[in-house]
């Protein structure tokens, strides 16, 4: 998807730029070891869910309530993009994330749903008619081959294909996501949005977990809920936003493509979890791939 780049931006702090897209990255690289993590304290899909949003639009309220009030006033269009995306999209998107890492390994998860540059660019050529160059046609190449190596792996060691489908499932409907938001975001306050997306998002999940809310029975529990509203959630999304404000989002995509990359170091370092040869040709091959996009994207920004 071609991103805009923001030629203002990138005359205020490029350091700070750096750092908050690296923030960013580091904490959204989070959200796949924090769901493993809640499984394995036997903490389930749906309540993952919902205290995760509650906890985030409860950060992100007091907090732009405190900063900038007058980013919480939205408009009658922009509640409504806001509810389709928190009803429909985002909650599916985040559902088959979730249940996924049930099935099978966090990084392999994480690395499906970096599929996403390779099937945006193709639909962008359908919904926009964007002309799909060389370059392009390379970088898709090389992610859906890195899918391939995954997909092997999959049905070589007999992992279970569920998980496989519900990782791809979400990066499809992630895929629909960006483009609703290419769509619909113009003239709209992006973290406005980004806040009353979540927000329905909590709303829905409180809605189908009515007759089965459960709550945390310890410590622990509570504290992975906590951490997943506010790391790749609250901290990730502001540190975002902030990073775009100083370099623009192009060169912010660029520093994104770590995000991956932390996820298998966190799950090594937290979940003795490693890749094996097929998942880290794959991997290696889906992270050139985004990389190459993304600094692609970065270039088209520029001219």
């Amino acid at each position: 998807m071609t991103v805009c780049f923001n030629n203002v931006a990138m005359k205020k702090n490029l350091t700070k730029g750096v750092i908050f897209s690296l923030i960013s990255a580091i904490s959204f690289s989070t959200l796949a070891i924090l769901i493993k993590i809640g499984y394995d304290s036997k903490l389930d899909t749906l309540q993952m869910l919902l205290f995760r949003f509650f906890f985030a639009t409860l950060l992100m309220g007091l907090f732009l309530g405190f900063t900038e009030p007058h980013i919480l006033k939205p408009n009658t269009k922009l509640l409504l993009k806001a509810f389709f995306a928190g009803t429909i999209l985002y909650p599916s998107q985040a559902f088959c994330f979730f249940r996924s890492i049930k099935y099978t390994s966090p990084n392999v998860v994480e690395l499906i749903l970096y599929l996403y540059p390779a099937t945006v660019t193709i639909l962008s050529h359908f919904v926009f008619r964007e002309k799909i160059n060389f370059y392009e046609s390379l970088f898709i190449t090389i992610i859906l081959l890195g899918f391939l190596f995954i997909f092997h792996d999959a049905f070589e060691h007999k992992l279970k294909l569920l998980g496989i489908i519900l990782a791809t499932l979400a990066m499809i409907i992630y895929t629909f996501y960006l483009i609703f938001i290419q769509l619909l975001l113009k003239n709209e306050n992006p973290i406005t949005l980004s806040f009353y997306t979540i927000f329905f998002s909590f709303l829905s999940f409180s809605v189908i977990s009515i007759h089965n809310l459960s709550l945390p029975s310890n410590l622990g529990q509570f504290t992975v809920e906590v951490l997943l509203g506010l790391i790749p959630t609250f901290f990730a999304i502001m540190f975002l936003f902030m990073a775009i404000d100083q370099i623009g989002s192009a060169l912010v995509s660029v520093f994104s493509s770590i995000e991956p990359v932390f996820t298998i170091l966190l799950a090594y370092l937290l979940l003795s979890i490693s890749l094996n040869k097929f998942q880290f040709i794959g991997g290696m091959l889906i992270i050139t791939g985004v990389t190459m996009t993304n600094i692609y994207h970065a270039g088209e920004g520029k001219q």
